[in-house]
């Protein structure tokens, strides 16, 4: 959820230990007008609420026709998925159990010897990253994203290893700093995972 604005009645957006997938709500299909408010007084009906989110564009301020709902208790959500259907302001509206933030992506127990690392300066080579890297572990290749117009680099790419176990210790770091320049360093995801 990052670089996206929240409504002003919802809390920070970060996990707690309540905020478990069970108790949570994806509500999709949300009118433009639809406010934080509107969403907990409706779901109200169906259990106690600990946390309302519109997510809104950053630039315009306008939702983005989606938000979520905590609930303090698991049931509630299979109160609400137990209706055939919802109407809001106007629209007929789509709840669903929300899924974790890391379904679908690489989640830290699964296994890769590749790592993707972003915001590399323009004026580091991929030799220079896997100069870097080697330090953790045999690095086999490094490669950045070339942008065919300007021939440089995209300022990301990706790197192999020999070992797994490598992978968990970089991406655990999160942050390196290569050539005085913080770069994010993320298990990299299939194909599959991304479409």
């Amino acid at each position: 959820m990052s670089g996206l604005a929240l409504d002003q009645s919802s809390s920070s957006g970060r996990s707690t230990p309540t905020d478990l997938p069970h108790n949570k709500l994806f509500v999709g299909g949300l009118s433009w007008q639809t406010s934080a408010d509107k969403l907990r007084e409706y779901f109200g009906q169906y259990g106690t609420i600990i946390d309302v989110q519109v997510l809104k564009d950053p630039l315009t301020q306008r939702s983005r026709g989606f938000g979520f709902i905590t609930f303090a208790e698991a049931s509630s959500v299979d109160r609400v998925l137990a209706v055939p259907a919802h109407t809001l302001d106007g629209k007929k509206i789509d709840p669903k159990h929300a899924t974790p933030k890391n379904k679908g992506k690489a989640t830290p127990s699964s296994k890769t010897k590749k790592v993707f690392v972003g915001g590399v300066s323009q004026d580091t080579s991929a030799d220079e990253v896997k100069a870097y890297f080697n330090q953790f572990g045999r690095v086999e290749e490094a490669v950045m994203l070339m942008d065919q117009q300007t021939k440089r680099h995209r300022g990301f790419g990706f790197v192999t290893f020999e070992s797994e176990d490598v992978v968990d210790r970089i991406c655990e770091i999160h942050y390196h700093t290569i050539k005085n320049k913080k770069v994010e360093c993320k298990k990299a995801q299939p194909k599959e995972a991304i479409l």
